[in-house]
């Protein structure tokens, strides 16, 4: 892009927008085109993931847990695998596993280690570390 067409870009991020998305009858809210981008791009940075019925069964009946923050760092595998043209991907999360599908970021179903040795029908596998396994801190942040 040239340099002023970026100027024009960000001369304009700080003017108010009209939004088409105001209730009938009323005004129009004004909105920076800025925020809206921020949001925009928030939003677009941290896909949510999905559990299927199937997983979530599965996790119930094997007892398996997962805080917010373990799914934040499973969704972050995802997206790491889906960087590299993954499909369907095996994610190891410290004693769990997780067969996701990663273009829907779709969990299909969940297991430990103990539960099965063999995962089939995976094009990748992404080894995620828990940091209350590792000593509190992600491996290979030595």
């Amino acid at each position: 892009m040239d340099s002023e067409l970026l100027g024009r870009i960000s001369q304009s991020a700080s003017r108010p927008i009209r939004t088409a998305s105001a209730p009938s009858g009323s005004a129009a809210s004004d909105v920076s085109f800025a925020s809206v981008l921020q949001q925009t791009v928030s939003q677009q940075s941290t896909p949510s993931l999905h559990f299927s019925a199937h997983a979530q069964l599965r996790m119930s009946t094997r007892g398996l847990t997962l805080t917010s923050a373990d799914k934040t760092r499973i969704g972050q595998a995802v997206g790491a695998a889906a960087t590299k043209g993954a499909k369907d991907a095996y994610i190891c999360y410290g004693d769990m596993g997780f067969v996701v599908n990663v273009p829907n970021r779709t969990v299909i179903t969940a297991m430990t280690h103990t539960d099965q040795t063999v995962v089939t029908n995976v094009d990748s596998v992404v080894v995620v570390p828990r940091p209350d396994q590792t000593g509190g801190r992600a491996a290979g942040t030595d």
